[in-house]
């Protein structure tokens, strides 16, 4: 958990990999107890569940469709986050996952909080690599690599470790 002082906060919230399974409890107590929550997308298993529990959330699904490049959706969401805790004091911003793995909105808000004067608290959730070490069958432990498909480098893989690709959402990539 990182925490600033401030009067304006953002809470981002871990969905978990799939459904309220992936939820935690600290997860779970956040997003009921929040005032108002933002999904990064609404395209979330959970989403539809937290609908049914009577939390009521906006996404941020038409930002994809009005943006032409992820970092210029992710900086968007960002300024809006922002500008929402600045003018509502606090904001419940919840993403697929755990918020620390493989969330680019989340690593801006760690770099601009700070200067903006806002509050950031992560509360864990489920991480999509939970589940591919058990599907896949192997400990981390015994050597894992976590790559972005949206800025590969593959001179930096080690053949000997196991390698994760993230972001591969289409054919091409």
């Amino acid at each position: 958990m990182e925490r600033n002082q401030g009067e304006a906060r953002i809470t981002v919230v871990g969905l978990g990999a799939g459904g309220r399974e992936g939820l935690t409890l600290g997860a779970w107590e956040a997003l009921k107890n929040a005032r108002r929550v933002l999904l990064r997308t609404d395209r979330h298993p959970a989403a539809a569940w937290l609908r049914e529990q009577g939390i009521r959330w906006e996404s941020y699904d038409g930002y994809y469709e009005t943006y032409d490049r992820f970092s210029d959706v992710y900086e968007a969401i960002a300024d809006d986050l922002i500008r929402r805790a600045r003018a509502d004091g606090a904001v419940t911003y919840a993403v697929p996952g755990h918020p620390s793995v493989a969330e680019m909105t989340v690593a801006l808000l760690r770099k601009r909080c700070p200067v903006e004067g806002i509050a950031l608290e992560l509360v864990s959730g489920e991480s999509f690599l939970d589940r591919a070490f058990i599907a896949l069958g192997f400990d981390p432990a015994d050597g894992f690599q976590l790559a972005d498909a949206t800025d590969f480098h593959p001179e930096r893989l080690n053949p000997h470790n196991h390698i994760l690709i993230t972001q591969v959402y289409d054919r091409f990539t």
